[in-house]
């Protein structure tokens, strides 16, 4: 007699299956290398570094070079500097003397301009004094001048003191501060300020 056991079947199948899984899970599977971009990725890495790593090495040699040159810039304008200074101080020696003989130029002006005053002061002075009227000093500060003299009379101070203030070309601000009598002449002090006519 034939035994048909279906149920084995069934059984073996159900057992196989879960045999054909455990088999499957215990085959290694090997995976495309090229499909996946994770082995790539450690390649990419070391490229950048290497990039970065020589543009600062560039940009290291570069800056180096920069700074010799300009050290021999400096150098150079230093020599420069060197053999400029002699001549920068022979410049200010000039300077110098041309401001000296400018002060001396307008020393001289000055006096030429003032040359004229003592004759044309003098020669006033004669056409302004009354006959009965003489000088016993004159002093002279700048264009300031003060007259100490004597005269027979009040009148006649008076009367010079009045010439001086017509002759305003020559003659400003005249004062007549004192007169006093001693003894038959009165003594008096005039003062004015010249003008520097020409």
């Amino acid at each position: 007699m034939i035994k048909i056991n279906l149920l084995g079947d069934t059984l073996a199948q159900v057992g196989g299956k879960k045999a054909d899984k455990a088999d499957a899970a215990a085959i290694p599977v090997y995976a495309d290398t090229v499909a996946t971009g994770r082995p790539s990725l450690p390649i990419a890495g070391v490229l950048c570094g290497l990039v970065i790593a020589s543009a600062g090495g560039i940009y290291y040699v570069w800056l180096n070079r920069q700074i010799d040159k300009e050290a021999a810039t400096q150098v150079e304008l230093q020599a420069k500097k060197k053999d400029l200074e002699k001549y920068m101080e022979l410049e200010r020696k000039f300077r110098s003397q041309k401001e000296m003989l400018q002060k001396k130029k307008e020393v001289m002006m000055g006096l030429k301009s003032f040359q004229h005053l003592p004759v044309h002061f003098l020669e006033e002075l004669a056409n302004a004094l009354p006959d009965d009227v003489w000088f016993r000093e004159i002093t002279q500060k700048g264009l300031s001048v003060t007259i100490r003299g004597e005269s027979s009379s009040f009148e006649a101070i008076n009367q010079f003191r009045n010439r001086l203030l017509e002759q305003t070309k020559w003659f400003s601000n005249v004062n007549y501060p004192a007169a006093n009598k001693n003894g038959r002449t009165v003594e008096f002090t005039i003062s004015c300020d010249l003008k520097n006519s020409a």
